[in-house]
């Protein structure tokens, strides 16, 4: 769930400063959170095809302009998901109270709630919703940097995190010695993917055999290309060449992130053989698979130009000017 919509009136209906006059209540802050549990749904301020401000807005408004801090503090560990979220979502908003060891006691907190935001339905666990409020909404409450490291180590280190922020995590963090022997338990003994992706990074022998069962898994394909593009080791190549060699005689589409990654991968090793690879590619791609595979082939270089690779395409598409090919920086 987007949360920047859930703190920001972005489609103008009433109400962006508060709940509407002629909406307000005389409830109870119980009766309040009642029906939210009820409808038990995590929702926006504009939801529909329609557009329109949900009666459950109405619910989080009035309990955020009602409820005192030590209320809402309360019904963050309230036992319905929703009710957490909404309570974490107007502190954070409002901004008067420390939510640190709010955020830190709900990073086990993987309940799912169901989430309507415009037409977007899903679902998010209530730890992922805590953190994105605080990372994405630029307006709520921040950690501090000190509070940022403690909760980023709690993530990676304690056993048994089920939250997806980890793996958003694992996927960023830079590859410092203090982190590699956690990454490889999480690699080995929780099959944590985002793991292996990290452990690449570090371009140890050892780690190799973790992003070749990646590479041969085709559930685990597109983690197995983004750790080739971080450790291009040279016996990683004939499973990209394969991988492509078969890409082109399928029908795939475009905006395809795990072909994107592949054509990232195979530009990182900048020698004669990629670059007659890429040609046969596109050679043999017909119709709208040569316009999809160029595409990616495209990107790829505007991301990593190299000179070995000037001609191959034709870089106007891409907005990036012939100059930038010569360049072999990664």
């Amino acid at each position: 769930m987007k949360t920047g919509i859930l703190a920001v009136c972005v489609y103008g209906v009433a109400g962006c400063s508060g709940l509407p006059e002629k909406k307000r209540s005389s409830k109870s802050i119980n009766e309040i959170v009642t029906e939210i549990t009820k409808t038990n749904v995590l929702m926006g301020d504009a939801v529909g095809y329609g557009i329109e401000r949900p009666e459950q807005w109405d619910r989080y408004e009035e309990l955020r302009l009602r409820a005192g801090d030590k209320e809402l503090m309360a019904l963050t560990s309230d036992t319905n998901g929703v009710v957490r979220c909404y309570a974490f979502q107007a502190l954070a908003n409002r901004k008067t109270a420390d939510l640190f060891p709010i955020v830190r006691q709900h990073l086990a907190d993987t309940a799912l709630v169901k989430t309507l935001d415009g037409c977007s339905g899903g679902s998010q666990k209530v730890g992922d919703f805590f953190l994105e409020t605080i990372t994405i909404n630029k307006r709520a409450w921040k950690l501090n940097v000190d509070q940022k490291a403690v909760i980023d180590s709690l993530l990676i280190f304690e056993n048994g995190n089920r939250l997806n922020a980890r793996d958003k995590l694992l996927s960023a963090v830079e590859p410092e010695e203090k982190y590699y022997k956690r990454l490889r338990q999480l690699a080995i003994m929780e099959n944590s993917r985002p793991a292996v992706v990290a452990l690449s990074k570090y371009r140890r022998t050892q780690d190799k055999p973790l992003i070749e069962a990646l590479l041969k898994d085709p559930y685990g394909q597109a983690y197995g290309f983004n750790s080739v593009r971080n450790f291009p080791d040279r016996s990683f190549y004939p499973f990209l060449e394969q991988s492509l060699k078969s890409e082109v005689t399928k029908n795939n589409r475009g905006n395809d992130e795990r072909l994107q990654l592949l054509y990232e991968a195979i530009v990182q090793y900048k020698d004669e053989a990629s670059r007659k690879l890429l040609k046969l590619a596109l050679s043999e791609a017909k119709d709208m698979q040569y316009i999809y595979h160029s595409d990616y082939l495209q990107m790829a270089l505007k991301k990593y130009p190299a000179a070995i690779y000037e001609g191959i395409v034709n870089p106007v598409f891409t907005g990036v000017p012939k100059s930038n090919l010569s360049s072999n920086k990664r």
